[in-house]
């Protein structure tokens, strides 16, 4: 009875087994989820105390966080969407952060914001927002029925990782909503431009007064305009 007890300990549930075989529907945002939500709570919690890993893997999973079957072993893909992990497993400096009791929060906003990209780009509190409110995002990114499970499934997730969130953790904002230089009009543009060419802004002018000589020789009159082209004309 002990070796079947084992067996059993070790050995993916039906519905883990089909879920993990079974090729996942291809939906509208890319949001990730677990059919087993609270799994993902589950190892969320469990990599804080143990050493960090090389690799975030089936290996890690089942004999150092004691999560066993398809179930664990679906965190893996949603540890990459949040950039926990890189594509080959190691962890990041995001998952180290987690680790951390000070940067816990503000870890788990950035991995949802990640993870979510699509929902928070319709509401850049999502985080917050009541059940209701989620549910509504998903379906309008995800375009599917309300009574969908995997509906369910991607709120269950979401909320897994959200439970870590703390109040203090501070709102990414998004690089396209940064602050935009105000446009100057062509017209400004024009006058700066004819100001960097005549020395950064600054004219100057010059008036020569010239007092001719009370002479009738063309001959001296036309060497005095000569000389003031040839000098001062250029």
């Amino acid at each position: 009875m002990a070796k079947t007890n084992a067996a059993a300990d070790t050995e993916p549930t039906q519905a883990e087994a089909a879920t993990t075989s079974a090729p996942k529907r291809k939906i509208p945002g890319n949001l990730p989820y677990l059919t087993s939500s609270g799994t993902m709570k589950t190892a969320l919690e469990r990599i804080i105390d143990p050493q960090q890993p090389p690799k975030y893997n089936a290996d890690f999973l089942e004999n150092v966080l004691n999560i066993k079957g398809g179930a664990g072993r679906a965190t893996v893909s949603v540890m990459k969407k949040m950039g926990f992990i890189t594509s080959d497993g190691t962890p990041t400096e995001l998952y180290t952060k987690f680790r951390t009791n000070s940067g816990r929060g503000s870890a788990a906003l950035q991995g949802l914001q990640t993870a979510f990209s699509e929902i928070f780009k319709r509401s850049t509190y999502a985080h917050t927002v009541p059940d209701a409110k989620l549910k509504d995002l998903i379906i309008e990114v995800t375009h599917l029925s309300p009574n969908d499970p995997v509906v369910t499934a991607i709120r269950g997730t979401f909320n897994a990782i959200k439970s870590f969130v703390t109040p203090d953790a501070s709102v990414a904002t998004p690089a396209n909503d940064a602050p935009k230089q105000e446009e100057i009009p062509s017209s400004d543009r024009q006058s700066g431009n004819s100001d960097q060419e005549n020395g950064g802004g600054i004219r100057l002018a010059y008036n020569i007064n010239i007092v001719l000589p009370e002479t009738s020789d063309l001959n001296v009159l036309n060497a005095i305009f000569r000389s003031i082209r040839e000098n001062l004309m250029r």
